[in-house]
Protein backbone atom coordinates (compact mmCIF):
# COMPACT_ATOMS: atom_id res chain seq x y z
CA UNK A 1 0.00 0.00 0.00
CA UNK A 2 1.15 3.94 -1.42
CA UNK A 3 2.25 6.06 1.79
CA UNK A 4 2.00 9.59 2.15
CA UNK A 5 5.09 11.10 1.08
CA UNK A 6 4.88 13.91 3.62
CA UNK A 7 4.06 11.67 7.09
CA UNK A 8 4.70 8.08 5.75
CA UNK A 9 0.58 7.70 6.62
CA UNK A 10 -0.79 3.97 4.51
CA UNK A 11 -3.00 5.42 1.81
CA UNK A 12 -5.74 3.21 -0.37
CA UNK A 13 -4.93 4.64 -4.02
CA UNK A 14 -8.41 2.56 -4.79
CA UNK A 15 -10.55 4.93 -2.88
CA UNK A 16 -8.24 8.54 -3.29
CA UNK A 17 -11.34 10.60 -2.64
CA UNK A 18 -12.34 9.22 0.81
CA UNK A 19 -10.76 9.93 4.05
CA UNK A 20 -11.24 7.73 7.27
CA UNK A 21 -9.03 8.58 10.10
CA UNK A 22 -10.80 6.22 12.15
CA UNK A 23 -9.28 2.91 11.35
CA UNK A 24 -8.01 2.68 7.36
CA UNK A 25 -6.22 6.02 5.91
CA UNK A 26 -7.25 7.51 2.61
CA UNK A 27 -5.44 9.37 0.39
CA UNK A 28 -7.76 12.46 -0.78
CA UNK A 29 -4.97 13.99 -3.23
CA UNK A 30 -2.39 12.68 -5.48
CA UNK A 31 -0.16 14.24 -8.19
CA UNK A 32 2.42 13.28 -10.92
CA UNK A 33 5.56 15.01 -10.47
CA UNK A 34 8.37 14.18 -13.06
CA UNK A 35 6.20 11.04 -14.00
CA UNK A 36 5.79 9.31 -10.59
CA UNK A 37 2.30 9.70 -8.48
CA UNK A 38 2.24 10.64 -5.07
CA UNK A 39 -0.23 10.07 -2.66
CA UNK A 40 -0.81 12.37 0.05
CA UNK A 41 -3.53 11.47 3.50
CA UNK A 42 -4.83 15.15 3.57
CA UNK A 43 -4.79 18.14 0.86
CA UNK A 44 -2.58 20.15 3.51
CA UNK A 45 0.42 17.53 2.78
CA UNK A 46 -0.50 17.80 -0.97
CA UNK A 47 0.23 21.87 -0.88
CA UNK A 48 3.67 21.34 1.61
CA UNK A 49 4.44 18.62 -1.31
CA UNK A 50 3.56 21.34 -3.87
CA UNK A 51 5.57 23.81 -2.36
CA UNK A 52 8.95 21.98 -2.61
CA UNK A 53 8.65 18.98 -4.27
CA UNK A 54 12.69 18.52 -4.21
CA UNK A 55 12.37 17.80 -0.63
CA UNK A 56 10.41 14.98 -0.57
CA UNK A 57 10.83 13.50 -4.10
CA UNK A 58 13.19 10.54 -4.40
Amino acid sequence: MPTCIVCGTEVDAENPQETDFQETEFAPATMVYEGETYYFCSSEHETEFENDPERYAE
